[in-house]
């Protein structure tokens, strides 16, 4: 199935994890995230790790252990935690044409730049906290 918006499941994941570790009143481990999303532990825990590295949340050992914050909700944007994932998020640019477009103005007039944008405007705009509010 073809879609024109995708937002991958490692991003998606990793959004979503951090909201539920910002929602949480008690601290929260993988296997409690990975029922919670249903997805696989193996995955979750390779995004945990990534957050853990780019000091998004720590992880507290012991059997009442898991994970927090490391940062206020209030100031960790979707857009940051989706560009340590896929990295930074482009503008597309025509495929078809190297220089000038052969046509005076483009034919899907603009639609993918003008998605990208918003798309990236809205993640900026958007925090952690705004998500669990």
């Amino acid at each position: 199935m073809s879609k024109i918006f995708n937002i991958s499941e490692a991003a998606s994941l990793a959004i979503h994890s951090l909201a539920l570790i910002a929602k949480s009143e008690k601290q929260i481990n993988a296997n409690m995230i990975a029922e919670m999303t249903n997805f696989s532990k193996n995955h979750l825990s390779k995004i945990l790790q990534r957050l853990v590295k780019y000091d998004y949340i720590r992880s507290e050992r012991g059997p009442k252990g898991g994970f927090v914050l490391n940062k206020d909700s209030k100031e960790i944007t979707l857009l940051e935690i989706y560009e340590t994932i896929e990295g930074v998020l482009e503008i597309p640019k025509c495929k078809i044409h190297k220089g000038d477009c052969l046509f005076s103005s483009c034919i899907y007039g603009g639609m993918g730049e003008k998605l990208t944008s918003e798309f990236r405007e809205y993640l900026k705009n958007k925090t952690i906290y705004d998500a669990i509010k």
